[in-house]
């Protein structure tokens, strides 16, 4: 019995010093530690010992991210909320900016998975701005008035990184301009662009400005004549979640640079002229099957040729090429028809110069075989090899495109009107050094 006793006593001495010692640390490690916690979790603490009492009130973060709020009994975040029967969203939150030190903010998060009043959000944004936040992640959900972001936010020259989620349509108003002079990161999520929100001048405010992110948005300008998106987000996360909606009937030009994200357009781009695809796919990663990724993009891609069939020009990359390549049995999978089709253009890095030939020399060729390689490099004839084949080439300022048969064969026969080929010949590897 003594023993047990012994050793229950030497457990409580050993935590209660393990407590000094971790109490005995400066406020500013201990804020430090804390600001890798919620909020809530945060407040919590104030109740482990009287060291912890106020020091919540100095944690430079703020993350309130809520689903519901309706657990005032297991452990309350306040001792004055401790006999209520409820305790509000709003109520909490504003305790909590109520008692805090009134010092500047490297973090402010509030991500709401329920109803508020947009006065609520903007009274949170307007505290974040008036203490100087550096990184602001907000995620609104108001179904009537949308939340206007104040001023004070729209020009502060303390904020790096900035996040809006809208999880209804409209809870955050887009503003037309910013002045955001050293604001590195901006995402946005679930916004339109429109005649009535954007007027071109909305990231010209951020000079320094090094990622956006524009995930499922709609862009919705029916005038607009011109469409470029370059979409560099890792495809190996969120490879699934983002869209890009497209309402732009007068469209004209359109090109997609970097990683496949799911373009829908809501109109049929009956003036598109000319239309110009890079992409680029997965190539190693031990944590997902390259491969199956690889053919998610082809069937994405070809989703993305279907609403664009009326272009008349269309340059391809070589790694578009490989994506259109990976798509099982190509040419048995359904029709996808360039009625206006006229040029066709495959393009190369380190571009050394071009060549154009009529259609007639390479359809001659690809009928008498389904399989193996073209090979394009500038001769008078395209040159059909082995799939495994490699070619070098002869002349030290030149060498060649290979472009898979299968996919040639897909091109031309879906093309009926097609009249020429541009092939873009690279540099030799001697002549990039």
């Amino acid at each position: 019995m003594e023993s047990r006793t012994k050793k229950k006593n030497q457990d409580n001495f050993e935590e209660n010093h393990d407590l000094d010692r971790l109490s005995s640390l400066p406020d500013s490690i201990l804020c430090l530690v804390l600001s890798y916690l919620d909020t809530k979790s945060v407040v919590r603490t104030s109740v482990l010992a009287k060291r912890y009492k106020l020091l919540w009130t100095l944690s430079p973060c703020l993350d309130f991210t809520l689903f519901e709020f309706n657990d005032p009994y297991s452990t309350p975040v306040f001792p004055h909320f401790k006999n209520s029967l409820a305790v509000s969203l709003e109520s909490y939150v504003f305790h909590v900016l109520h008692s805090r030190e009134h010092s500047n903010l490297t973090s402010f998060r509030l991500s709401l998975h329920k109803e508020v009043n947009a006065e609520f959000i903007e009274t949170c944004v307007e505290y974040a701005a008036q203490h100087k936040v550096q990184h602001l992640k907000l995620r609104g959900f108001v179904k009537r008035n949308a939340v206007t972001l104040p001023e004070m936010l729209l020009t502060s020259s303390s904020l790096l990184s900035l996040h809006l989620h809208n999880a209804t349509s409209y809870s955050i108003e887009l503003p037309k301009s910013v002045n955001l002079p050293n604001l590195k990161v901006l995402c946005l999520k679930n916004f339109e662009f429109s005649d009535k929100n954007y007027n071109g001048e909305l990231f010209s405010g951020c000079p320094n400005l090094e990622t956006l992110v524009l995930s499922n948005l709609d862009v919705n300008f029916l005038e607009l004549k011109n469409l470029e998106i370059r979409y560099w987000r890792s495809p190996w996360r969120c490879f699934d979640e983002h869209m890009i909606n497209v309402n732009a009937p007068k469209l004209a030009f359109f090109k997609f640079q970097g990683h496949l994200a799911r373009v829908n357009f809501k109109e049929n781009l009956s003036c598109l002229e000319q239309a110009c695809i890079d992409l680029c796919y997965p190539t190693a990663c031990k944590l997902v099957n390259a491969t199956e990724r690889k053919q998610k993009a082809s069937e994405r891609f070809v989703g993305m040729l279907r609403c664009i069939s009326n272009v008349k020009f269309v340059s391809l990359s070589s790694n578009t090429i490989e994506i259109i390549h990976a798509i099982p049995d190509l040419r048995a999978s359904p029709p996808l028809i360039f009625e206006n089709l006229r040029f066709l253009k495959f393009t190369t890095k380190n571009k050394y110069r071009e060549k154009t030939m009529r259609t007639e020399a390479v359809v001659k060729m690809l009928s008498r075989v389904s399989n193996g390689v073209l090979i394009l490099d500038g001769s008078k004839e395209p040159r059909l090899l082995p799939e495994s084949s490699r070619v070098k080439s002869k002349r030290k300022d030149s060498v060649h495109i290979a472009i898979p048969a299968n996919v040639m064969h897909y091109m031309l026969e879906n093309a009926p009107s097609l009249e020429y080929l541009c092939i873009e010949i690279p540099k030799a590897s001697s002549d990039q050094e």
